[in-house]
């Protein structure tokens, strides 16, 4: 794969009346056709190494809205992605609250109203962060775990778990292994309980059937009735919760 220098674009005027300057970065490589990625509020384009100049400028204003209304999605999605710090939004249980620091010699978080206190000696920003994460691995510890091997002794393959993990993860929520390891990321803990019993129905699943065949999304239906709700709330949502 080749990379050619970053290429500022003026498109000129856009519908909504404004004016779009950008650059965006060509990737070349033995591939047939163009595409356009949008990531971490870069634009970039990969296209095949005969592909001259004027084709990818031409496939990238002919793409202008889809590249503007991304742009202005992933702009939200970054605005709206976790800070522990006062004075921040947390979307915790479906609300939005406050995240509230308050002096006090027991460290611990608590709900009250709209606001999400944390509790804390001389906190900061990176203790704050710490107990937060404390918070929500004890809230799975909890709720995921009793609840998962629950619903394997239900479809009677309790047997076949040999450990659940609970761990951070960048992008997965959960994930299951042949070797009956079941993992769950605790920052699941931040959404509506539907949702969580969801991700708890998904991996234990696996249990029964190791692919996402027709029998293994009967069986999640027969638990979880409302699990492509749950799917597409978290899909929206899922950057809220990561810090």
């Amino acid at each position: 794969m080749t990379r050619s220098k970053i290429v500022p674009l003026n498109f000129g005027a856009s519908r909504r009346q404004g004016l779009l300057a950008l650059s965006y970065e060509v990737l070349r490589s033995k591939r047939k056709t163009l595409a356009i990625y949008i990531t971490h509020k870069k634009v970039v384009v990969r296209c095949p190494l005969r592909a001259s100049k004027a084709e990818v400028q031409e496939f990238v204003s002919a793409n202008q809205e889809w590249i503007e209304k991304r742009l202005f999605e992933e702009s939200v999605r970054d605005q709206e992605t976790l800070r522990i710090e006062k004075g921040a939004r947390i979307f915790y249980r479906a609300r939005e609250l406050t995240v509230v620091f308050k002096e006090g010699r027991k460290s611990r978080v608590l709900i009250n109203g709209d606001k999400f206190i944390v509790q804390g000696h001389k906190l900061t920003t990176d203790k704050a962060r710490i107990q937060v994460e404390d918070f929500l691995i004890d809230k799975a510890s909890e709720y995921l775990l009793p609840r998962a091997r629950g619903l394997a002794r239900h479809l009677g393959v309790d047997h076949k778990i040999t450990e659940i993990k609970l761990r951070k993860t960048k992008s997965k929520w959960g994930h299951c292994t042949s070797a009956g390891v079941i993992q769950y990321n605790w920052l699941i803990m931040m959404a509506p309980y539907s949702v969580i019993d969801y991700m708890i129905t998904h991996e234990v699943c696996h249990l029964v059937h190791m692919d996402h065949s027709k029998r293994f999304w009967n069986l999640v239906e027969s638990i979880c009735p409302n699990h492509e709700h749950y799917i597409g709330w978290l899909k929206e949502h899922e950057h809220r919760f990561w810090f």
